[in-house]
């Protein structure tokens, strides 16, 4: 009689010790193993459970027992997240070591140590501190990227303190799957659409382990559903052996339901389920869809030419955290804002979240966890081409990840380094768009590291801009969480700087006044980035079908206390730049372009627009609505907005006279663009300046 699978987690509380200087022997721990020692809830990253700053390794215990064991079955050791290098042992057999803090990971056991009570199992955990000057930051060997270097962490790019908070730990679950002979290590799931004939092909390609010992003719079944229904079914016959440990399925889903972006259509997703008498149960979503950067410079989804409104987004420093409730959040303020492209900047996230974003119809940008330069050794070469093809095969099956990137801002490494990782995802995946770097060229940081922001007036370094902003201080309720009492008030900025603020470059370039009081500061702070993102996006929008395919805003949210590019601090309170970048991406967009701000009574308004559509929908009998205080003073008609266009009317055409009874000083005009029935398609509004003759 074949068993049931089982699945046992091994969460919960753990012994555990550290060892900071990583010397301590397996033969030495039997103190592990008592009931003084002490004791952590997993998963969780150490910082988070007290082990401050530790650096070096953390060696964890727990004793487990088997419901049933069956010692003719395969049973695996699962683990989901540990950072950064794992050595486990059951029943004191060394099972292995792994790196790579991302990667979900697993041992078979050997049945003839495993009991069915008293078994015991340790795992020592390593998160080493590369060593200041010598090794980080410019020859790292971690593959951490954001999380052990970056000018957003804790301590940014200062010497002593840019490794703090280390990010060690196990992080993710863990569990032991018994009662089977079969398993599948992984399911990796490829579409084609055939658009001629309305169907799309699927392919599908399982690896497994099984322990038979002579070749087996096993009875798989597979079913794929919709929303729930049925629409695939189909019972075939397998020989598998152990030399023989690839299945490959193919079949044909007719009149397909297609995986699009929220602002296109529906992120239609199916799921696949594959069982037997012999083997664990593996299924998977996925999403049939074809993206393509159709002559280097229009990005493209399923023959859809799409703009793409993106963000960077770094969601925590710490991932065993990021739990259920901060993803919905998440998700729903990057729908708010009308982002639908993020990227996920220079490391790999949880599979929750990319789950979340297939559900949202958000598309992802997936950058590998490589941030700045690194070692320059075949060894650390050979290092990254693993780790990059597990990254490709972990998370092939999610429709949002439309692209892959092999490193952030590399420098020079971009032709020593990046050029293996790159043919490396090529060998893993051909179905979507691979970039080598995402480098200093396409980071436009006019305003903030020189120049000003009307520099965005070229649109510089396009057609996709990967990043672009600027600075902003959180609200005071927040920053008084952030910094001391007595850091806000005498300006410390040796502890602001610890939290990532940049002195020079908000004094000596953005040229921004701290005012007489720290509120006064925060508001010409957000003031300035607030109009800095909507300069930058309304000249890159423009210029839509004509060189300029998708921009990324860095960035949305804070992954820790910090002073930053972010649009929401880490309290989740958002600041006035979110509210411009709402407005900027709207799908359906009236960009203004003020010919000038100053104006005497009863003249005419001097503006350029452009009417920008995203969306592949056309409106007809529209109008512009312009009005002052709550009342409507001129109306303009514009019939016709093409699908997928940008139409512009010159400021020389447009009669659009100011109400005559208006204030001197400041004035708020606000557009609407309607239909004729007077539904509001789309909102802004611009500040003028009423003057005396």
């Amino acid at each position: 009689m074949i068993n049931q699978e089982l699945i046992q987690s091994l969460n919960g509380v753990w012994n555990y010790f550290e060892d900071s200087t990583s010397e301590i022997d397996y033969k030495t721990i039997s103190h592990l193993k008592t009931g003084r020692a002490k004791k952590m809830r997993l998963p969780i990253n150490w910082e988070l459970a007290g082990l401050h700053n530790l650096n070096g390794s953390v060696w964890f215990y727990k004793k487990f027992d088997f419901t049933d064991l069956d010692t003719g079955s395969i049973n695996v050791l699962k683990l989901y997240g540990v950072d950064y290098f794992a050595d486990v042992w059951i029943n004191d057999e060394y099972l292995g070591h792994h790196e790579g803090y991302f990667q979900t990971f697993e041992f078979i056991l050997n049945n003839s140590s495993l009991k069915l009570k008293n078994n015991e199992i340790v795992v020592r955990v390593t998160s080493p501190k590369e060593i200041p000057n010598e090794v980080w930051p410019y020859k790292k060997k971690l593959i951490k990227g954001i999380f052990n270097h970056h000018d957003c962490r804790p301590g940014g790019w200062s010497m002593e303190h840019g490794q703090d908070q280390n990010t060690g730990g196990i992080w993710n679950s863990i569990e032991i799957l018994s009662g089977k002979r079969i398993y599948f290590k992984g399911i990796k799931i490829k579409t084609k659409i055939h658009t001629d004939i309305n169907s799309a092909s699927i392919l599908i390609e399982l690896k497994n382990i099984n322990n038979f010992s002579i070749p087996q003719n096993v009875l798989l079944n597979l079913n794929v559903t919709y929303n729930g229904k049925k629409i695939f079914r189909h019972s075939f016959n397998e020989n598998i052996s152990q030399q023989n440990n690839t299945t490959i399925i193919s079949l044909k889903i007719k009149n397909p339901k297609l995986w699009d972006t929220w602002d296109l259509g529906k992120p239609n997703l199916y799921n696949i389920e594959i069982t037997s008498e012999y083997s664990y149960k593996v299924q998977s979503e996925f999403g049939i869809r074809d993206v393509t950067l159709k002559d280097g410079n229009r990005f493209v989804i399923n023959n859809k030419e799409l703009f793409l409104r993106g963000t960077n987004i770094i969601p925590t420093q710490m991932l065993s955290s990021f739990d259920e409730k901060k993803i919905v959040a998440l998700i729903d303020s990057l729908r708010e804002a009308n982002i639908n492209i993020v990227r996920v900047h220079a490391h790999i996230n949880r599979k929750e979240l990319y789950s979340a974003f297939d559900k949202a119809g958000i598309l992802v940008w997936q950058d590998f966890a490589l941030q700045w330069t690194y070692d320059t050794s075949e060894d650390f070469v050979v290092n990254a081409v693993s780790q990059i093809k597990d990254m490709v095969n972990q998370y092939y099956n999610h429709p949002s990840i439309a692209f892959w990137c092999c490193h952030n801002e590399p420098g020079e490494q971009i032709k020593t380094l990046d050029s293996f990782l790159f043919d490396a995802i090529l060998q893993e995946d051909q179905s979507r768009i691979i970039r080598i770097a995402s480098n200093y060229e396409e980071h436009p940081y006019d305003g903030w590291y020189w120049g000003n922001m009307e520099h965005f007036a070229s649109t510089p370094m396009g057609p996709l801009v990967t990043e672009f902003g600027a600075q902003a201080l959180p609200q005071l309720s927040s920053l008084r969480k952030i910094l001391s009492r007595r850091a806000i008030e005498k300006y410390d900025f040796k502890e602001w700087e610890y939290h990532n603020f940049q002195f020079e470059q908000t004094f000596n370039i953005a040229c921004i006044n701290r005012g007489n009081s720290i509120s006064e500061f925060i508001a010409n702070s957000q003031e300035y980035q607030s109009k800095l993102l909507k300069t930058a996006i309304d000249f890159y929008r423009r210029k839509k079908n004509d060189g300029i395919t998708g921009i990324f805003q860095f960035m949305f949210i804070d992954c820790w206390e910090s002073i930053s590019w972010s649009v929401i601090d880490f309290y989740g309170k958002k600041k006035s730049g979110f509210y411009s970048l709402k407005k900027a991406f709207q799908p359906l967009y009236v960009s203004v372009k003020l010919m000038k701000e100053r104006y005497f009574i009863e003249q005419e308004l001097s503006v350029d627009i452009w009417v920008i559509n995203d969306f592949h929908q056309t409106f007809y009998n529209t109008i512009l609505d312009f009005s002052h205080d709550g009342a409507s003073f001129s109306v303009q008609k514009l019939n016709r907005i093409e699908s997928n266009s940008v139409l512009h009317l010159n400021w020389q055409e447009n009669k659009i006279p100011l109400p005559k009874k208006m204030s001197y000083g400041n004035n708020i005009i606000n557009v609407q663009l309607k239909t004729a029935n007077g539904d509001v398609l789309s909102t802004n509004d611009f500040k003028i300046s009423m003057v005396r003759k």
